[in-house]
This record gives structure tokens, C-alpha cells and sequence, in this order.
């Protein structure tokens, strides 16, 4: 159970890192260029997982903190029941 404030905060999704197509090269060999596009792709797929678990340690820290507000909520909602 989430509150609606919490879904209004969250952003919207952060778009693909796209891929580099491979082309041919008048002025680098072709295989050079190739290999070249090939580590930046590896680097985009890295730099999508690592965007992918942020965005799931983010979500889960915003859960917490919303159980741990709630819990501070029903704590002084206690506090104001009872008599000292």
C-alpha cells in the first residue's frame, strides 16, 4: 500500500541508452571502428542495468520511508490516546 503522494513524486522513466548501429569508415578500418562500437555498446548495456537497480534501491527506499512514517504516524496517534 502506497500513497498516492509517493506515485506523483516518482519520475518518469529515464529513456534507453540506444545502441550505435555499425557503419562503414572511410578513414579507420573497418574491424577498428567495429570494435570500437562494440565496447560502447557494453558500456550502454552496463550503464542500463546499473540505471535499472538505482531505480529499484530508490523505490524500495521510498518505501521505507513511507512505512517508517507511517509507523512514526501511529506511534504519536498512541501517545495522544493515552493518558499520562
Amino acid at each position: 500500500m502506497y500513497s498516492l503522494l509517493y506515485l506523483r513524486l516518482v519520475k518518469p522513466p529515464r529513456r534507453r541508452i540506444p545502441r550505435i548501429q555499425k557503419s562503414r569508415r572511410v578513414d579507420v578500418r573497418r574491424d577498428e571502428f567495429n570494435e570500437m562500437v562494440d565496447l560502447l555498446n557494453d558500456r550502454a548495456d552496463l550503464l542500463n542495468r546499473v540505471i535499472a537497480e538505482q531505480k529499484i534501491q530508490f523505490m524500495r527506499i521510498a518505501q521505507l520511508q513511507v512505512e517508517l512514517d507511517r509507523l512514526k504516524q501511529q506511534q504519536r496517534a498512541a501517545r495522544r490516546k493515552s493518558p499520562v
